[in-house]
């Protein structure tokens, strides 16, 4: 081994504590790195593999009831591989352990080698010609503990019927199961259920015809022609549109999962390689100051500036293979964790974790680049320096230029005069000191703020725009005098009407495909808010949209847009913009309920109702849902904000774990790294004040002092940084079916501060621990 390979070793072995605070902040960057890009990649791949095994489809239309002959016409359309007829209707669930009443979406089983091909988790499937056996979803048989064998009452077109379960199953079609007027899943409320194409059609009386249909296509046709010819077959037959699979709402939602993924990429790894490429700069420039006498004697004896510096290099990547191969494993680790979470929450029957060694030597090459640039800076200038020069001892430090008069001035004492001047002398190392913790500080602030934003959006949502207690849809329109029906019902205090109008809403070249949905011009219990939280009246004509439609849209109020109706008479009207709503979950339109049904070319018709319930006559209300041959599904708003907040809990929780213990990484690498610098350029001042009589404490408290002003100083910038950070994961993660609000709350900044102040803490006692054990006499001995 050569002789600078062997002071690469001890410099190792000497300087451990930095290289390895060093290595862990290289290994949160290799780690966030690999965990992004692994469970990216692997949810992609287990979905892309899922869909291809199990054909899952690429366009879906409902229709109300169209003849099974139409599926020749459709089949010969240009691009379509396969065309398959469905029967899709809403049943509601008759349970006895369930007061409030749940859903469920009952599917025609697929054909044998059909389209969305159901992946079987236990028992069989139905007997063709059973009129009873059904198979169910997986999550929904968990949460219920159903198994094979169990029986199920379900309310079919108004008749209570009792299914036996033959199978328990997964489909690509339902990922992402979501029920009707609901955020987020719940399996306990909602389920699927396939039976065989007979028993569909007896109870909702479809024989010969079908309700809805699936398409596959082949590689490279035109998803939006396809659309076209199968919305002109079916316009006889009260269609409401074809949809491509970007938004079926299942694969919607895990799409834009994968693009949160994908940006949390593009934020964090970031962060932690520019905060590693500061920390080797200001050790690895320590170190050079300090051997810059044996530089220079290793250049006079003939060793040259390259054999030099590829020494120090050497050093830096010494610490980065050990960061990269933390990372590494944390990254493997955490990546696979992240996977199996979302392969739960997506409802996955499998799970293909890619471990893709361009990702590992992308995650290798960046962070060695990272460190290597970093000891490239603090090399640079010793290297200039001629043999002699650099053997011989630097100039000692100038604390009076530009400084004497403006501490007398401010009457300091003789500890914070040496405090400020010590910071104030490298002013860089000063500054990367400072940007390093408040990387910290930032990356909790980018993170902690969504617990606030969510408060924010529940409020919003389910206290101030959203207030009834129970929604009941009816299964189709109804004449107005069914809203005197729902206030008749038992333990009803207030009930309002609502119309919802399948629609597409065009601006020139731009369009939306959503329900118009009609409100009494007075609403109490579901009101549009404006963006300052005031309810907006419903005006007599024109629509008022979401922010999030009027910026899809390029709209402003006053602006008119094209309406085109996809149910009624079909109808294409021009209507204005007459006020823009705050809105956080999909594309929203309103109107007055009237003015919408004349828009349609419809009577007084409504499509369900709002009501604020009497708490001790809800059960009597539940039962008498149930009974009503007219319910479509009834949605508990208390039974949805709790499974809204629980899942998201669940899934923040553990994302909010993360970035704490990656900021408290970066802040103990960045602080132990500092006072470790400070110790050794201060070593002889804090040893001499020592032996003039100083305590262990007082000398202690001089160089805290420095790590206190830099880490205080840090917080400021780090709140300014998060805020930044958090408002462009915002922007990254907004979509159509989904906005979170940006509130960052007092309290979040509190927080990120105690956690950084924490690990300072930590750091802090390290050190402390080196300068009780400081030994004077060989530290006085240093040369002047």
């Amino acid at each position: 081994m050569s002789p600078l390979r062997r002071k690469v070793l001890r410099d190792l072995v000497r300087l451990w504590a930095q290289a390895l605070a060093i290595a862990l902040v290289l290994a949160a960057g290799v780690a966030t790195l690999i965990l992004g890009n692994g469970a990216y990649a692997s949810l992609s791949e287990t979905r892309d593999r899922y869909y291809d095994s199990y054909r899952f489809a690429d366009v879906f239309a409902d229709v109300t009831r169209a003849p099974r002959a139409l599926m020749g016409e459709i089949g010969d359309i240009d691009g379509v591989l396969a065309a398959e007829a469905r029967i899709v209707k809403l049943g509601l669930l008759d349970m006895p352990q369930m007061v409030e009443p749940g859903t469920i979406l009952l599917v025609s089983l697929p054909a044998a080698g059909g389209l969305n091909r159901l992946h079987l988790r236990q028992g069989r499937l139905p007997d063709p010609q059973s009129a009873r056996e059904i198979v169910v979803s997986e999550g929904f048989a968990a949460a219920h503990g159903l198994r094979p064998g169990a029986t199920l009452n379900v309310v079919m077109n108004g008749q209570r019927r009792e299914l036996t379960i033959t199978g328990i199953a997964l489909s690509p079609e339902f990922i992402y199961a979501l029920g009707p007027g609901e955020m987020m899943p719940d399996p306990r409320r909602f389920g699927i259920a396939w039976l065989p194409l007979p028993s569909l059609e007896a109870a909702y009386d479809l024989e010969g015809a079908f309700s809805n249909l699936v398409l596959k296509l082949a590689p490279g046709a035109s998803v939006d022609r396809v659309i076209e010819a199968v919305d002109r077959l079916t316009a006889p037959y009260g269609r409401v549109g074809a949809t491509g699979r970007e938004d079926q709402i299942s694969h919607a939602f895990l799409d834009a999962e994968l693009k949160q993924l994908s940006a949390m990429v593009k934020v964090l790894p970031p962060i932690f390689l520019l905060v590693a490429a500061m920390l080797v700069n200001m050790t690895l420039s320590r170190l050079i100051t300090l051997e810059r006498a044996q530089i220079g004697l290793l250049k006079a004896i003939g060793y040259t500036s390259r054999a030099i510096a590829q020494h120090y290099v050497e050093f830096v990547l010494a610490i980065a293979v050990v960061g990269i191969g933390i990372g590494f494993a944390a990254g493997a680790w955490l990546g696979a964790g992240l996977a199996q979470l979302y392969a739960k929450f997506f409802s996955f029957p499998f799970l293909v974790f890619t471990r893709d060694p361009q990702i590992y030597g992308l995650a290798a090459i960046v962070t060695a680049a990272a460190a290597v640039g970093g000891a490239i800076m603090a090399v640079r200038a010793v290297l200039a320096l001629p043999p002699a020069v650099a053997m011989a001892p630097p100039a000692p430090a100038d604390y009076r230029s530009g400084g004497g008069v403006f501490w007398r001035l401010l009457a300091f004492r003789q500890t914070a005069v040496m405090v400020a001047r010590h910071l104030l002398r490298w002013p860089m190392r000063t500054a990367s000191g400072i940007l390093g913790v408040a990387m910290a500080v930032a990356i909790l602030v980018a993170s902690l703020w969504s617990f606030g934003s969510i408060d924010h959006m529940i409020d919003v949502t389910f206290a101030r725009s959203e207030r009834q207690d129970a929604m009941v849809a009816f299964g189709a329109p109804e004449p107005a005098r069914a809203l005197n029906a729902a206030r008749q019902m038992p333990g009803v205090l207030v009930a309002e009407p609502f119309r919802a109008v399948a629609a597409r809403i065009s601006n020139r070249n731009l369009s939306r495909k959503l329900s118009i949905m009609g409100k009494p011009a007075e609403a109490r219990l579901s009101r549009v808010l404006d963006p300052d939280l005031r309810p907006m009246a419903m005006p007599e004509a024109g629509l008022i949209l979401s922010e999030a439609l009027a910026e899809a849209l390029q709209v402003r109020p006053g602006d008119l847009v094209t309406v085109a109706f996809l149910e009624g008479a079909r109808r294409t009207v021009t209507l204005p913009v007459s006020g823009v709503s705050l809105g956080y979950v999909g594309l929203g339109a309103a109107m007055e309920i009237s003015a919408l049904n004349r828009a349609v070319g419809e009577g007084a018709v409504i499509s369900g109702v709002n009501l604020q319930l009497d708490a001790a006559e809800q059960a009597d209300f539940y039962a008498a849902t149930m009974a009503a041959p007219k319910t479509g599904f009834v949605t508990v708003m208390a039974l949805t904000v709790g499974r809204f907040r629980e899942t998201l809990a669940e899934n923040i929780t553990v994302m909010i774990t993360v970035y704490v213990g990656l900021a408290s990484i970066i802040a103990v690498g960045v602080v132990y790294n500092f006072a470790r610098i400070a110790l050794s350029e201060q070593g002889r001042e804090l040893a001499s004040l020592r032996v003039l009589g100083f305590t262990r404490g007082e000398v202690s408290g001089i160089l805290f002092a420095e790590l206190a002003m830099i880490v205080l100083l840090a917080q400021p910038l780090g709140w300014v940084i998060g805020y930044a950070i958090g408002l462009g994961m915002v922007t990254a993660f907004s979509s159509d079916l989904y906005r979170v609000p940006f509130v960052i709350g007092r309290d979040v900044y509190a927080t990120a501060t105690l956690v950084v102040l924490a690990a300072a803490l930590a750091s802090a006692w390290a050190v402390r621990w080196r300068i009780n054990s400081l030994d004077m006499i060989e530290v006085l001995k240093t040369r002047e």
